[in-house]
This record gives C-alpha cells, sequence and structure tokens, in this order.
C-alpha cells in the first residue's frame, strides 16, 4: 500500500439473498483526498460506508485503514465515523454542538473542537449555521429539518469523513 493511503477497499463483495450488492469493489482514497460516493439507489453506496464503519461485513475482500487490515474490526474499535443521509441529528443541539459532538465525548479541549467545527462548517460553506438555538436547522413546511434546503443538501455530500480522532 502506498504511504499516502488512508483507506483501500480490495475486492469487496457483499450479497443480500440472491442479490450480489458488491462485485469486487477495489477502492484507494489518499490522504487529503475527498471524495463522493454517487449512483442510483441500490447500487451499494450506502453498503459500502457500512462495511468502511464496519456495521456490515464484506462476504469476501479486504478492508485497509492507514496500511492495517481491519476488516474484521468491531465498529467501535475503528477511528471511522460515517454520516448517513437520515436524520441523525440531536435535536436539542445547533449546528456547532452536532459537528463536535464525537470531539466532545473524547475529551477534546473546548478549543480544539471550536476550531475544527469551523474547518467543518467551511469545507461544506455554512458558516453561517454555526450559532443559535436548534432552530438554526433549515425548517420545512412541517417545521422539520427535513427539508432540501441548504443544510440538508450539504450534509449529503459529507459521507465519510474518517478518523475524527486524527483530527487532534
Amino acid at each position: 500500500m502506498e504511504e499516502n493511503t488512508i483507506l483501500q477497499l480490495q475486492g469487496v463483495r457483499k450479497r443480500f439473498g440472491d442479490s450480489e450488492i458488491l462485485e469486487g469493489i477495489d477502492l484507494k482514497i489518499r490522504r487529503g483526498e475527498f471524495i463522493t460516493l454517487l449512483g442510483a439507489s441500490g447500487c451499494g453506496k450506502t453498503t459500502t460506508l457500512r462495511i468502511i464503519a464496519g456495521l456490515e461485513f464484506p462476504d469476501s475482500g479486504r478492508v485497509i485503514l492507514e496500511g492495517r487490515d481491519i476488516t474484521e474490526l468491531e465498529p467501535n474499535k475503528r477511528s471511522v465515523n460515517t454520516v448517513f443521509q437520515n436524520y441523525a441529528l440531536f435535536p436539542h443541539m445547533n449546528v456547532a454542538d452536532n459537528i463536535g459532538y464525537g470531539l466532545k465525548i473524547r475529551k477534546v479541549s473546548r478549543a480544539v473542537i471550536a476550531k475544527k467545527v469551523e474547518e467543518m462548517l467551511h469545507l461544506v460553506q455554512l458558516e453561517g449555521f454555526k450559532s443559535g438555538c436548534r432552530r438554526s436547522f433549515p425548517e420545512d413546511r412541517n417545521r422539520g429539518w427535513r427539508s432540501p434546503g441548504r443544510w440538508s443538501m450539504n450534509r449529503r455530500f459529507c459521507f465519510w469523513m474518517s478518523l475524527w480522532g486524527r483530527w487532534i
């Protein structure tokens, strides 16, 4: 594996019943790259992310993170976070608190959390949504967050942010 490769999938296959969802996926992500998985519904995007996170195990193939085979490793033993398109946000927290929560539970200092939150908001061009109460989330006609507003649209591009623990 190249020295600057942070994540690699080698021949990853996954079946659900009679359907082969992943047919030998090979993927290499280098340090500093930002990738997006695009495809039709049911093509295996979420399955691939779940395998990387350890929420699913491949039928064959390997997942290598920073040169280490983590294919059989439990999710809590991987330094990987996955943000899916569902609405897994804490409604009682504002945007900044939701973004920084993972670092907070790791007891990272407030100053470092604030810096990292700023970086992530800048990355997805949402600097204006940092503060305020939970009403900072765009709301739809049903007074929920499930609108196609700016927050929802931008977070679709944040499927996988690697190694939160490496931020520090």
